[in-house]
């Protein structure tokens, strides 16, 4: 890694009592890479072999950070071997490998073809994509896999019907304004709508109710992890809106901060992982 070419910008026209220079980067770079195996992959616990879905947060917090990571073409390697070895399965193992790539300048035809021909089969009558009941509890949104196919799809350059999509995500719409799969919104439900309403190419400043939503929970802050800070950010940022309280928001991230530069899940207790730095980064930006 070249450290002149490090760009730190997270906050923008924000003053904050923080200076996120070099030397926050420089750091929070150090841990990423410190996860970075030689099966070209990243694994937060280093052990190998590596994670498909951590080498996506490890390569996005790279890129938030305006840099690239070593090794990118062992990076493409690690997905590559996969699908030459029909071995990368499933929608979150093609959504990283598709992601990771995109982000690298390395999209292959062969990768193109493997996605297209293994994503478009998931479409499920509703619409929408996966499954639609007996979700996994891991899982957080019943929309999560629809919004990684739309991506995937969006990036291979593949035809798909979108009013079909709309449609189905549309159901999840709840009266106070948010998005929920059992009769109740979410934050996680509402953030993948946003998602796929702005991929759609909808105009996401009409959600005016959805927009409402989010600066109701904004305003009552009942914020624990920062998964639901970065739901909560990035879908008014969805919606081209601004937070209203960014010192609070800048105040838990940069408590979440660990000694050795990575980000964890909660405030008073928890282990530096790349998912929650890749989430502390992006409400920083």
């Amino acid at each position: 890694m070249d450290g002149s070419t490090l760009q730190i910008d997270l906050l923008g026209e924000y003053e904050t009592p923080y200076r996120l220079g070099r030397s926050f980067g420089r750091e929070v770079v150090k841990y990423i890479e410190r996860c970075h195996l030689e099966d070209g992959g990243y694994f937060f616990a280093r052990i190998p072999p590596s994670s498909g879905l951590d080498t996506y947060f490890a390569v996005k917090s790279l890129s938030l950070l305006g840099i690239k990571p070593d090794r990118p073409e062992a990076i493409a390697s690690f997905f590559l071997n996969q699908v030459k070895e029909g071995t990368l399965g499933g929608m979150t193992g093609i959504f990283v490998a598709v992601e990771v790539l995109n982000e690298l300048g390395r999209m292959t035809d062969e990768l193109r073809n493997y996605a297209r021909q293994k994503i478009m089969p998931l479409q499920n009558s509703a619409g929408g994509f996966g499954a639609v009941e007996n979700i996994d509890i891991e899982v957080p949104s019943e929309l999560e896999n629809t919004y990684r196919a739309v991506r995937i799809l969006k990036i291979i350059n593949a035809e798909f019907d979108r009013d079909k999509i709309i449609r189905f995500v549309s159901g999840f719409l709840r009266p106070d304004g948010g998005y929920g799969g059992k009769g109740y919104s979410t934050l996680a439900s509402t953030f993948y709508a946003t998602e796929i309403h702005k991929l759609l190419g909808n105009d996401t400043q009409k959600l005016i109710i959805t927009r409402d939503y989010l600066r109701k929970r904004e305003k009552n802050w009942q914020v624990q992890f920062i998964e639901d800070l970065y739901w909560l950010y990035k879908g008014l940022a969805n919606l081209g809106e601004k937070p209203d309280f960014p010192d609070r928001a800048l105040k838990f991230v940069m408590a979440c901060q660990r000694a050795n530069g990575g980000f964890s899940r909660a405030t008073i207790i928890g282990i530096p992982t790349l998912e929650y730095t890749f989430y502390a980064l992006s409400i920083l930006r």
